[in-house]
């Protein structure tokens, strides 16, 4: 069961695949130490991840062994309430599949993530983007578009989706610590290149025990040890979530994880 104001961003999520607020409004324990901690190891990593950007890398995250030396990041998407959300959004008991710390450097490139696209792992899904630093318009905000499309079409073509188009994204600017809530697989989303100033983003992930594609799943990085490891000590229902690899049919299992 969810109080009101977590049940009023189920609804938007459902309405309108997308909700946004504060981190510090949502009163989550642990939400301090974790946002510490991803700031200062985004602080530590933005020289390395410029570097890259200059080098040619389209995509730049962390390491994911730098998360799994920092339990209280992973942890923090294993919240009850958070998880509760998840599955009342998805319909069907719910997997964790983990937390990436992105970075995009301002070179205004619509590549990789900052293109339209949808998410291939399940037919519905929740991700949490938490902004590390403030983003405003030019600073590669989260963008969804608002026309749902439930066909295999995962990138916009713009003959085919220019209906799509037509009607303005929804675009989410707002200070460190703003957090999103979308379905990235019903819905094209992005985010927005960015021209005047880098982001830094905490992205969570989940989508139902079975999902329709596991051969797309496992996109944190981090491997099913550490992931045991992450998890050792907290309840069955936070550790069900995040080993839900567990719960698949034998044959399944075998499906190495995706390339990020």
């Amino acid at each position: 069961m969810l109080d009101d104001s977590w049940n009023a961003i189920a609804i938007m999520l459902r309405d309108r695949g997308i909700a946004q607020s504060a981190l510090g409004a949502l009163a989550l324990p642990g939400a301090d130490a974790m946002f510490a901690s991803a700031s200062a190891l985004i602080d530590d990593w933005r020289p390395r991840l410029r570097s890259q950007a200059q080098a040619g890398m389209d995509f730049l995250m962390v390491p994911a062994t730098e998360i799994a030396a920092r339990p209280e990041i992973f942890r923090f998407g294993l919240n009850p309430v958070l998880l509760r959300l998840a599955e009342a959004h998805i319909g069907l008991p719910v997997a964790y599949d983990g937390v990436t710390v992105q970075y995009t450097m301002a070179d205004g490139r619509e590549v990789s993530t900052r293109d339209w696209h949808r998410d291939r792992e399940d037919r519905r899904m929740v991700k949490l983007a938490i902004y590390l630093n403030d983003v405003d318009e030019a600073g590669g905000p989260f963008q969804l578009l608002p026309g749902e499309r439930a066909d295999g079409n995962f990138y916009l073509r713009e003959k085919a989706d220019a209906d799509l188009r037509a009607a303005p994204p929804v675009s989410c600017e707002g200070a460190a610590g703003t957090i999103v809530f979308a379905d990235t697989a019903r819905y094209f989303h992005r985010g927005k290149p960015a021209t005047k100033q880098d982001r830094a983003a905490l992205f969570f992930s989940y989508f139902a025990k079975r999902p329709q594609r596991p051969y797309f799943c496992e996109r944190s990085g981090l491997t099913r040890r550490q992931i045991a490891v992450l998890t050792e000590g907290m309840t069955p229902e936070q550790r069900d979530a995040a080993l839900w690899q567990r719960a698949l049919p034998l044959r399944w299992r075998f499906i190495p994880p995706a390339a990020l």
